[in-house]
């Protein structure tokens, strides 16, 4: 699984809306194909979101196609108007022994 820790905070005054882009958001990267997880919790004004994709192929598909239903929303939803991307880790996860 190629997995993504996001950071994203909202802009001054816009909490309520950034919470609400953050829903919608949320809801059109789960119906993505490949997309295996997503879940974000809230660490002080910092949100933190855990993407897995099937694959990094599927994770490019989905994130960096300007086709893409998700980049389509993120500009049709102005992200950057209501929220900061701060930083994000990507790698494929480590498989463990038994």
């Amino acid at each position: 699984m190629y997995l993504v820790i996001s950071q994203w905070e909202a802009l001054p005054g816009q909490e309520a809306q950034f919470g609400k882009v953050g829903r919608k958001m949320g809801a059109i990267l789960r119906k993505q194909p490949g997309v295996v997880l997503l879940e974000t919790i809230k660490v002080g004004k910092r949100h933190i979101s855990v993407h897995g994709y099937r694959d990094e192929a599927t994770y490019h598909a989905v994130v960096d196609d300007p086709k893409s239903a998700f980049v389509k929303a993120l500009q049709s939803l102005n992200v950057d108007k209501v929220g900061r991307w701060i930083s994000s880790e990507r790698g494929e996860t480590m498989a463990h022994e038994a």
